[in-house]
């Protein structure tokens, strides 16, 4: 929490936390003490209940860990948007790896919770809003809004449970979510189930109240930026990690640069080779290879090329990231037998390789969040479409990152990266063409790109980004 300033290169003034997003969390902490310690989270639960001044969220985690951190964020942002406590479910497993961030506090729920029984039980967001206008259509003669004289009645009696389960395959059936009056009619809700593998931050300014909110908090748009690196700490034995592979491969090199390559088939396919050292020669993060001479290992060892010791020159430090270790060792070969345009000396490394997915596996995760975290670290990145692993760490470090393009079918006539416009992640399946039933037509979400100036459709990357000011 203390150190990461010291590694980050968006860590000037302009990338400080916002005095009044600090002030915001110092309050929440208080809250957080307040409504956990002492409390009976379980019986509460069960009955539906909160103390005075406390009402709840319950995160479930979904799918692999940039899916899991970017949505843990989102959780708490709507939390701090609602003034709720957020909990963390048991059955995450995510407290293994990351600190828990409220101090005299935990964020975890209690051993007995009934977490699964009581998310399942809770009435989903969808049902209960179309119950709520079926009412208002009966109550008001056929109109679906209702009255500012009686939302307060509407609002006590919402359910004391609520499930929103916002995921790509659910034919969006919980997007009204995203609907001015629901969220009012969501501040009646004792307890709030939020699971969800979706970035929906971009999908909160489409509420008037959150958008003020939002903007006031982070002028410059880059909310997940200043959340991520409050809430998503490691525990000191994988920062010692982190720091350790830093120390070795990139502290003190000029030039750093990050490379995300999702194996999405979990084969190698040599296209994403090429186009990854295509896309490092276009956008001049690295010198042109001369193709036409070429070194034996023995005469790259000799000349340098290939780092033989600890105190060898670097000039470029190159990160790749991927499940499939042969994009480092290819790129790393290209430069080790090949003298390049700069004569720049070019090292090229990964800190894991585990040829597939295994999320769950603690080994596995640590090794996730650790490359999330290296990332975070570098000067630029390129990172993968569609992967919500590349954009965390990309958020994380307040870059606008490039992203490839036609990815895996390198076309040698379009270029094979560009730079994109969100400095983050995106909602991949976000609300489109939604109808908000209790709300004027115009509170409708219909061409999100047009909604509000701060969300825009991502640049080479499907969903709906927040564009930086």
């Amino acid at each position: 929490m203390f150190q990461q300033h010291c590694f980050r290169k968006n860590s000037g003034p302009d990338h400080l936390p916002p005095q009044k997003f600090l002030s915001l969390l110092r309050d929440y902490e208080v809250q957080h003490a307040r409504c956990t310690v002492g409390q009976n989270l379980t019986h509460l639960a069960r009955e539906g209940d909160v103390p005075e001044g406390c009402k709840y969220l319950v995160w479930k985690e979904m799918d692999g860990m940039g899916n899991q951190l970017l949505s843990l964020v989102c959780a708490f942002l709507y939390s701090l948007l609602t003034n709720r406590t957020m909990l963390i479910s048991r059955q995450s497993h995510i407290d293994q790896f990351l600190c828990n961030p409220f101090p005299s506090s935990s964020w975890v729920l209690p051993a007995d919770f009934p977490e699964m029984e009581l998310r399942r039980g809770s009435t989903r967001v969808h049902a209960y809003l179309q119950k709520t206008l079926d009412a208002v259509n009966e109550k008001y003669g056929g109109s679906n809004t209702i009255p500012p004289s009686d939302l307060s009645s509407f609002i006590d009696a919402a359910p004391k449970r609520l499930y929103a389960f916002i995921i790509c395959c659910d034919e969006r059936r919980d997007h009204q979510f995203f609907c001015p009056t629901a969220q009012k009619l969501f501040s009646g809700v004792n307890w709030f189930f939020y699971h969800s593998h979706e970035y929906t931050l971009p999908g909160f300014y489409f509420i008037p109240e959150f958008r003020d909110k939002l903007n006031d908090w982070f002028p410059h748009h880059d909310g997940f930026m200043h959340t991520s690196r409050y809430l998503l700490n490691p525990h000191n034995f994988l920062w010692a990690e982190i720091t350790q592979f830093y120390k070795q491969h990139m502290d003190g090199v000029p030039k750093q640069i990050g490379i995300q390559a999702r194996s999405w088939r979990g084969d190698y396919q040599p296209s994403i080779s090429q186009q990854i050292s295509r896309c490092a020669v276009e956008q001049n993060l690295l010198p042109k290879a001369i193709a036409e001479a070429k070194l034996n290992v023995t005469e790259a060892l000799e000349k340098g090329s290939i780092q033989s010791g600890e105190n060898r020159h670097i000039d470029v430090s190159v990160l790749v990231a991927s499940l499939r270790g042969e994009y480092r060792d290819n790129l790393a070969m290209e430069y080790a037998t090949h003298p390049n345009v700069d004569n720049l000396s070019v090292s090229v490394v990964s800190a894991s390789n585990e040829l597939r997915q295994k999320t769950g596996d603690p080994e596995h995760d640590e090794k996730a969040i650790a490359d999330i975290w290296l990332l975070s670290f570098m000067h630029d990145l390129v990172t993968t479409p569609f992967s919500t692993f590349g954009s965390t760490a990309s958020g994380m470090a307040g870059i606008v990152p490039l992203l490839f393009i036609n990815y895996g079918d390198d076309k040698l006539n379009e270029p094979a990266c560009g730079r994109t416009n969100a400095g983050g992640p995106c909602f991949i399946v976000y609300p489109k063409n939604q109808p908000c039933d209790l709300d004027p037509p115009r509170a409708s979400i219909f061409d999100p790109d047009q909604k509000v100036p701060e969300v825009k459709m991502c640049a080479f990357n499907p969903g709906l980004g927040i564009v930086t000011a």
